[in-house]
């Protein structure tokens, strides 16, 4: 604040005005009529806003005819106080004093310690050479000082405020960043990155509030990811400590909230969780570390949507019926609800018009897949809802084989041919797979006819174009696979290893069976799909 430099000064001064020994016999002498405040007039009413900071907002005059060549302090206190505690708010050694805006309410905040939005009575005098002048009460109403940034600096950062790090504007004045630190790292904060003026530190004698007079660094943490948050609506900060748990599990209505039934999440990457579900109307549920109970269950912050915290949580909730990919990040203690009821890929195949996008097989829940012929150079990226960019999804430019929603890339470069576009949300992952093109015929070979390929291999159904079908009769456990030719293994399908429901030609699993019975196969050469249904 443009007051704090100021304040420094005159605290150090008013510091040294009170502490006289006693021994001197100092003593302040009542108001001669001489010796008298002109302006502001006692009662006077001011109320400061955030605009015009530059004018002058309180002026004080006197007369002091037979005070020659002193040194004038003007002190305030809060009235009722007979200033017992005094606050020197300047010097001078004219006839009047100003503060501007900026300057007063800054003083009112920083030095008075007023609340801000608050009227509050203040007492002024005038004191020079052992006399002092009569008192005047004024009303004065402080402004909350809203801050559009803020910035944590440290070592780091090597203590640079031009390469100090963002944090997130969270709401008024509330702001929060996720760091690693390393042992011995120290911080504080500042409200720009371009110099010290206004530095924040924590409170020496009282552990969780900000000062930024005679702070210090915030320090003293072992090696770890730390969640950081400041108001300064209450000048307090916290420090929280990411733990990412092993496992993560989903409970709720959609489960009974039941943990021993609770849905175990993926974990994508490091602290990130993922999983597919589908919900109805009112679904609420909450997320485990376990699912053998309820000890250190996270759930929503009723104060910053889309956090998560362990304490005082709401259940997730508020989603219509439908299908949704729930992400939850331990490295930012945040979590997502994306619908994927849909998926579509739009890019320079179709002129990156979202209105034709081309729609994707559903394979399974939160996977879908389509065949593409892809020429060289082509670049594209996933769309949740035709014709909108909203949510749309691309590849993670960190992960490889990934996808995210924000900072994301096309994907790109492929080599001309036919492909498998397959995206898999349980695991946010993606998969562009070579295949040789649609069959015009499909056998079955697999463990229910001891893995015979010859011309008794039965034959699936072509039902439209690309699309095949059979039942057939299976044991609990069988493993099967297709061929385009009965007797020949060149150029067989199965599963993809890392997404259920899709087919793949490169190192695909056999499609396996845990109940005996007669089973429904589809095979569809447009989408890249696969289903298998007890009849």
């Amino acid at each position: 604040m443009k007051y704090l430099n100021k304040i420094i000064v005159l605290l150090v001064f008013s510091m040294a005005f009170i502490a006289c020994d006693e021994n001197e016999n100092f003593e302040i002498l009542p108001a001669q009529e001489s010796f008298q405040i002109v302006t502001p007039s006692n009662g006077s009413v001011i109320v400061l806003n955030d605009t015009n900071l530059d004018n002058n907002a309180l002026f004080i005059s006197w007369e002091a005819n037979n005070q020659t060549d002193a040194t004038f302090n003007v002190e305030a206190a809060k009235t009722g106080t007979d200033f017992a505690t005094s606050y020197l708010i300047g010097t001078t050694q004219e006839s009047s004093f100003g503060l501007t805006v900026d300057e007063l309410n800054d003083f009112l905040l920083d030095v008075m310690d007023l609340n801000p939005e608050e009227a509050s009575s203040i007492d002024l005098r005038i004191s020079a050479n052992e006399n002092v002048s009569q008192v005047v009460s004024v009303i004065l109403t402080p402004y909350k000082v809203e801050y559009s940034e803020f910035y944590l600096v440290g070592s780091l950062t090597g203590w640079d405020p031009a390469t100090s790090l963002p944090m997130t504007n969270t709401g008024f004045n509330t702001f929060e960043i996720t760091v690693d630190l390393a042992d011995g790292d120290a911080f504080k904060f500042l409200p720009q990155n371009t110099g010290w003026d206004g530095d924040w530190g924590k409170d020496p004698n009282n552990d969780g509030s900000l000062i930024s007079e005679g702070e210090q660094d915030l320090s003293g943490f072992t090696a770890g990811k730390y969640k950081i948050n400041i108001d300064l609506n209450t000048f307090t900060y916290t420090v929280e400590e990411i733990t990412s748990p092993g496992e993560l599990y989903i409970v709720g209505s959609l489960n009974g909230w039941d943990p021993a039934n609770a849905y175990p999440m993926n974990l994508v990457s490091e602290g990130v969780f993922a999983l597919a579900i589908d919900i109805t109307d009112g679904t609420e549920f909450k997320f485990l570390p376990q699912n053998t109970g309820w000890d250190g269950d996270w759930g929503s912050d009723p104060n910053n949507p889309g956090s998560i915290i362990q304490d005082g949580e709401n259940n997730v909730s508020g989603y219509a019926a439908g299908k949704y990919v729930v992400i939850v990040d331990y490295n930012t203690l945040t979590f997502n609800v994306s619908s994927v009821n849909s998926l579509n890929v739009v890019g320079s195949i179709n002129g990156w018009d979202n209105g034709s996008a081309l729609q994707m097989g559903e394979a399974s829940l939160g996977v879908f897949s389509l065949v593409m012929d892809l020429p060289d150079g082509a670049e594209f990226k996933f769309l949740p809802t035709l014709g909108s960019w909203d949510g749309d999804w691309g590849a993670d430019p960190n992960n490889d084989g990934m996808v995210v929603q924000d900072g994301e890339n096309n994907l790109s470069g492929f080599a001309a041919g036919k492909y498998i576009v397959s995206v898999n949300f349980n695991t946010l992952s993606y998969n562009v797979s070579s295949i040789t093109g649609a069959p015009s015929s499909v056998f079955m070979v697999g463990s229910f006819r001891g893995w015979s390929n010859d011309a008794d291999n039965p034959e699936f159904t072509q039902t439209a174009d690309g699309v095949f079908e059979i039942t057939q009769a299976l044991g609990a456990g069988d493993e099967f696979k297709f061929v385009p030719v009965a007797g020949s293994w060149d150029n067989d399908w199965g599963q993809s290893n890392a997404s259920k429901g899709v087919l793949e030609q490169n190192s695909e699993d056999n499609v396996k069976v845990e109940t005996a019975g007669n089973y429904k196969i589809t095979l569809n050469f447009n989408t890249g799909t696969l289903s298998v249904s007890l009849q």
